[in-house]
């Protein structure tokens, strides 16, 4: 199986889930990306779903079915209403810091 653009956005896009729960729960997770990288953990879930949101758009040149229109409907709508979530969580966190 040919792996697309489309097929890969939406992969990543069922991976930001598990990583996001990640990043939330585990403190070593955390602690190495705020020591070693310099960034907070939510940051780089963010910066994939707005990878992964992108890679869904451009996927969707390349659509000639059905399923994989869905796929790629389905990626852009549920990273645009994480990467607001996540935004909004990072935007708090930070007020509060």
């Amino acid at each position: 199986m040919k792996i697309t653009i489309n097929s890969l956005s939406f992969i990543l896009s069922l991976l930001c889930i598990p990583l996001f729960l990640i990043a939330l729960s585990s403190a070593d997770f955390f602690s190495f990306t705020t020591k070693i990288i310099g960034l907070y953990s939510l940051d780089i879930v963010l910066g994939i779903t707005v990878i992964t949101f992108f890679l869904g758009v451009i996927g969707l040149k390349d659509v000639k079915e059905w399923k994989a229109m869905a796929r790629g409907i389905f990626t852009i709508i549920f990273m645009s209403i994480f990467s607001i979530v996540l935004t909004f969580i990072i935007f708090i966190g930070r007020m509060l810091d």
